[in-house]
């Protein structure tokens, strides 16, 4: 019988050479984290389509990790789906009931459509979890004050401010509050005052005429001949970008702290920036209209 002998070393060689290329090919995979960078990088550049596929690819590999179903969720709540992004904050509790965070983001949804028992409840449960966070202690007071429990509204915020004294809008929830209460004025007074020593620019701008004066005149602004007055607003350079809030801020009408304030917005939540103004970011509002926050409240 004329039987081949195997070489060892070339039998050797042949499996480390597969090896390595099985090696190679897994190397191609991608990761969760991988296209959880893919769709923050996606938002980042508002291609909200991609961001989309990259988080859902994520949910495929690791359908128990939270962090995609929070990136889903913010995806959805600035896309204005709250029914997607319903789905994914209550998975995201499903997998980690203990996620303050996530509470906090449903109940702000649920605060969003008016659903304040919902809301309240979302509140309290990451009160429960993180008492000594001011903040949702804040959440929680305000939504106890839009449903009209004022005693109860009170003892949050006044928690909130028991926890971070120099927490201004703390300090203007209980002025506005306590200005609604009969008897109360001075006690308003007094924590208005508090807002305009922490942080005047939350206080609306005073008005800019007084009885019997004449307005200013306004600037012609049919002619661009004219320089600049000393002081005016910065000009908006456009830009096309979505950041996500590192802070609650106010959203002024102008670049300017002491414009009127138009509306609010939340940390933890994506803002369309549509220009910069030297150091305030023009954003786009639900509503469609474009206002201003300060540059320090987005990442």
């Amino acid at each position: 019988m004329n039987l081949k002998r195997t070489n060892p070393a070339r039998t050797w060689a042949i499996a480390a050479v597969a090896a390595i290329v099985l090696i190679g090919t897994g190397c191609h995979h991608k990761s969760v984290d991988d296209y959880l960078s893919a769709g923050d990088a996606a938002m980042q550049s508002t291609k909200l389509s991609e961001a989309e596929t990259d988080y859902q690819e994520a949910a495929k590999i690791a359908p128990n990790d939270p962090r995609v179903h929070i990136a889903l969720g913010n995806l959805y709540v600035f896309e204005h789906k709250p029914s997607d992004a319903q789905i994914e904050f209550m998975k995201v509790l499903e997998i980690d009931p203990k996620n303050a965070a996530t509470h906090v983001a449903l109940g702000n949804l649920y605060n969003d459509q008016n659903e304040r028992g919902l809301a309240e409840n979302q509140y309290r449960a990451a009160v429960a979890l993180e008492p000594d966070r001011a903040d949702y202690h804040l959440d929680l007071g305000e939504i106890l004050r839009l449903e009209g429990k004022t005693a109860a509204a009170e003892d949050q915020i006044r928690t909130a401010i028991g926890l971070s004294p120099k927490d201004a809008k703390a300090h203007l929830a209980l002025a506005n509050l306590l200005a609604t209460e009969p008897g109360r004025a001075t006690e308003a007074n007094a924590e208005f005052d508090e807002v305009r020593a922490l942080d005047a620019k939350l206080m609306p701008a005073p008005a800019a005429t007084t009885a019997g004066t004449t307005p200013p005149v306004q600037p012609d602004t049919t002619t661009a001949s004219a320089p600049p007055a000393a002081g005016a607003a910065p000009q908006v350079k456009p830009l096309n970008k979505l950041f996500l809030l590192t802070k609650n801020s106010p959203v002024y009408q102008n670049p300017d702290e002491t414009s009127s304030t138009i509306g609010q917005v939340r940390r933890k939540k994506y803002v369309h920036v549509t220009g910069i103004a030297g150091d305030y970011l023009q954003i786009r509002l639900k509503n469609g209209t474009t206002g201003f926050i300060p540059v320090s409240a987005a990442e």
